[in-house]
């Protein structure tokens, strides 16, 4: 047995040991300190990662999905910055760490001793935690955030009734014409999964421990809202964590499909409500797929949620839907989601909720990007791609800060500035590269002019998806 297999071992048992502990006990904080390191050597007090060493359950941690990494070698004596790992050939790459469900901060080292780099860092399923990091030569810096991890079953019993995409492996990661790797939806499952893209990602390490008093704001909604799982879909939800800095922690439970009303016999808000906690937030957004509910009963089924957070001692803060995509021949935006957005203005003046107004705001982004832009910002009539949800968050952001959501007041990160949809940033400037999760369906997939990322297999695109390219009226997601 190779030295480097007998320690790997060793880190697994000793990983398995802190994660039966955590488990088994509920009144005591058990401590819980992951340090890996990327580099050629070994580094003290860390376990080291090599190119070969793919997760596995037994070994509960290593490169996911396929993922072809190189280590670099730049020597000197301080281990950590002798040397980084980054994409072979410029790709992006997966590492996965098996955890309990719990909230986690990690931070991550980057640099490189001999040249600048650039470092995009994403948590489970897309989620957005730091956008192109740079590091000039000879620099490191580390950036620090929050994750949330979650398995479907509820304490005492029961599930969360998951659609076919969150509990199948019916999607692929395809790095080239022979390797295609099948993946379940990644925020459901027993690990904690990031990814490192960019011009020139350079990981040296990554620690990982359990988030102390973390401010948690869960998110609940439909397909505008949750955790995309391909290229070129997005959502807002999974682009939030962008603009928020510890002790911040966002928990997206949106899904795609969903309505006030199976949200609830699904059982996620019966999963959400047993990690619910006085001092964390709830902010809930439907209204897309609940158009052929009468209004009066979408209000009610608020009501309900305000009342239940509360009781828990949690914050609820209401965000009305985005609109759908639709300009009149004059480039003002059409109301498209008729009273909806208004029933839940009354029901936050009602019941003294703060409100963000997103249905009112993305009108606005949408007229400012005109007639010949606008569809560039979308997947469909419905759906988002990674800008227009980018700019969708942004918008969300700067709705809680006018509300003054005290959760949000004094915690977005230090490159914020504030924003105006109807300023929205230049679409030519937008630079976030893509996942290689990539739905071949769709346009910007395998083969278009000017695609950027790994192609993808051919696999259906999920049902919850499908949408008419111009829709003459909501029809849901």
């Amino acid at each position: 047995m190779t030295a480097h297999r007998r320690n790997r071992l060793l880190a697994a048992a000793a990983l398995v040991a802190a994660l039966a502990a955590l488990r088994s006990s509920a009144a005591v904080a058990v401590p819980l300190d992951l340090r890996f390191s990327f580099g050629p050597a070994a580094v003290p007090g860390f376990t080291q990662v090599r190119p070969a060493d793919a997760y596995d359950d037994q070994h509960g941690y290593g490169f996911d999905l396929g993922s072809q990494v190189t280590v670099v070698d730049r020597g000197g004596a301080e281990p950590l910055q002798a040397g980084f790992t980054t994409g072979r050939d410029g790709r992006p790459f997966f590492f996965s760490a098996k955890l309990a469900p719990g909230a986690y901060r990690v931070t991550v080292t980057l640099g490189d001793a001999a040249a600048a780099s650039t470092t995009t860092v994403k948590s489970e399923t897309r989620r957005l935690m730091a956008e192109a990091v740079p590091t000039a030569a000879g620099e490191w810096t580390t950036r620090t955030f929050l994750v949330h991890l979650r398995v479907p079953s509820l304490p005492g019993g029961g599930t969360v009734s998951l659609k076919p995409r969150e509990r199948e492996p019916i999607l692929y990661v395809q790095w080239d014409d022979q390797t295609r790797i099948p993946f379940t939806e990644l925020d459901w499952d027993d690990r904690l999964t990031l990814e490192f893209s960019d011009a020139h990602p350079a990981l040296c390490a990554v620690e990982i421990a359990p988030a102390a008093d973390p401010r948690t704001v869960y998110l609940i909604g439909d397909s505008t809202v949750t955790d995309q799982m391909m290229e070129p879909w997005a959502a807002w939800g999974q682009m939030l964590p962008r603009w928020f800095r510890p002790p911040v922690l966002v928990a997206n439970y949106a899904e795609s499909g969903e309505t006030t009303a199976s949200f609830i016999s699904e059982h996620r808000w019966a999963k959400l409500l047993t990690e619910l906690r006085p001092g964390d937030y709830v902010l809930m957004q439907f209204g897309i797929n609940d158009q052929r509910m009468p209004v009066e009963k979408f209000k009610e089924y608020f009501l309900q949620y305000i009342r239940e957070t509360r009781a828990h001692g949690a914050t609820p803060v209401l965000v009305t839907s985005q609109n759908l995509r639709r300009l009149d021949a004059e480039g003002h935006a059409v109301e498209t989601l008729r009273n909806f957005p208004e029933a839940m203005r009354a029901a936050a003046r009602e019941e003294h909720v703060a409100l963000v107004d997103l249905n009112a705001m993305s009108m606005k982004f949408y007229e400012a990007l005109g007639p010949a832009l606008l569809p560039k910002a979308f997947v469909d009539g419905t759906h988002q791609d990674d800008y227009g949800a980018y700019e969708l968050a942004k918008c969300v952001v700067q709705g809680l800060l006018d509300a003054q959501v005290p959760f949000a007041v004094g915690q977005v990160v230090a490159d914020w500035r504030p924003f105006d949809p109807a300023h929205p940033d230049p679409m030519a400037e937008f630079k976030l590269p893509p996942d290689p999760q990539l739905d071949p369906a769709r346009p910007g997939g395998p083969g278009a002019p000017g695609h950027r990322g790994p192609m993808a297999g051919d696999v259906p695109r999920p049902r919850e998806q499908a949408k008419p390219a111009a829709p003459a009226a909501p029809k849901g997601d």
